[in-house]
Formats: C-alpha cells, structure tokens, sequence
C-alpha cells in the first residue's frame, strides 16, 4: 500500500508478507523503513536509515556559532544520533501496536479526559467528545505522518484554522496543547518545540476514531 500525504514530500510504503520462517510487516518512508518480524520464536524489530538526510542532528553553525538543527549526514560522527533517531522509531512503533483487551481500560482514560484536570494549582478543562473541533483535533494528531517527526504549534494550527498566523488562534493553540500534555495525551517529541502521542494518547485517539466511524491513519 502507498500512501502519499500533503505535508510529506514522497512515499509511504506498507508492506506485509508471509514465509515459512513467519510473518513479516515493513513500513518504508522513502528509502528509510521499519520492519517487525519473527524468526526463531524471537520478535524483531529493526529500523534501516538509508537516507540520514530525512532527519535533523545538532551541529554547531559556522556563521552564527550557536548550535542548529541541519539533516544528518552519513558520517560515523553521528552514529550516536542514529542510534537515538533508531530507538525513538522503534519506542513509537511499539506504543502504537494495538493492546490487547483494553476496551474497559481505555473507556476509563475517555472519561478522565472529558472531567477537568487542576495541575500544580491551574485548572484545566476537560475535552468534549461531542464537540467536532476536539474530534477533529485528536484524528489531526493520530495522523500517521506524524509518527516519526512529531508536531507543533504552527502545523496543527494549519490544519485546524482558516487563519493560522490570527495571534488568538496561536495563542489558543498553545493552550490546547499545554492541555494535551497535563491529560497525558502528548509529551514533548526530541526535536524543539515538537510533540507526539503517549501511549494512553494513542490508545484514546484510535478507540475515538474506531467509535465514530472514522478513519485510523496511526
């Protein structure tokens, strides 16, 4: 299966194949992927980075002589940021397999989420999943194109508002994800100003989107 999404330049593959020596599932991202397979009664999963360009490593700026975000290059000086980019992959491909028999588990979670939260002595309210600006929102931040790199302020507000650069709506924004974070349903991504899905997040957005008939893209 090929998909292709608007924020992404290029190809997302998945791909699902059956041999004596088990069941095997890839999915590739131009030419980096991840695959999951058995074999001597051993699951594996293994992250292949073809292409380092596709993601950022911190290095010091010649011109302003701070550090900066810049694509990774095949060097054996960023082997450790292979290494962290690899086991980042690989934790949030875990946390989005499904779990089994959480129904009742994750009925709780949708509750908890609807109530208000008071955090370090700041209140903040609850979601309301009849509301479609917050369906919309939790289908926005399952969106598989953001498995790997997260998401911001800035992309979210592309996606949801008409007027992305209105100062209320970065304002609200930043708001709703701060409220995000305090229920438990994001945490802060490696890369600056970037979030992803916690596993309860995952587990909550997936059961939303099941029960009201729309498309799970995580």
């Amino acid at each position: 299966k090929v998909e292709y999404i608007g924020r992404f330049k290029g190809e997302i593959i998945s791909d699902l194949r059956n041999s004596k020596q088990g069941f095997r599932i890839k999915f590739k991202m131009n030419k980096n992927q991840i695959k999951m397979y058995d074999k001597g009664n051993n699951l594996r999963i293994e992250v292949t980075i073809n292409n380092p360009a596709e993601f950022k490593v911190l290095k010091n700026d010649d011109e302003s002589g701070s550090k900066k975000w810049k694509p990774m290059g095949k060097s054996i000086a960023n082997l450790y940021r292979y290494s962290e980019v690899s086991g980042s992959v690989t934790k949030r491909f875990i946390e989005a397999l499904p779990t089994v028999d959480t129904d009742t588990f994750t009925l709780k979670e949708i509750k908890e989420i609807s109530k208000a939260k008071e955090v370090n002595g700041r209140r903040y309210s609850g979601f309301n999943l009849l509301s479609e600006n917050d369906l919309e929102l939790f289908k926005e931040i399952s969106d598989a194109g953001y498995l790997i790199r997260g998401f911001n302020n800035k992309q979210l507000r592309k996606k949801l508002y008409e007027d992305s650069r209105n100062q209320k709506n970065i304002s609200k924004m930043t708001r709703t994800l701060a409220k995000l974070r305090k229920h438990g349903i994001i945490k802060k991504a490696a890369r600056k100003n970037n979030y992803c899905l916690t596993a309860k997040g995952r587990r909550i957005t997936t059961s939303i989107q099941m029960y009201t008939g729309k498309e799970v893209l995580g």
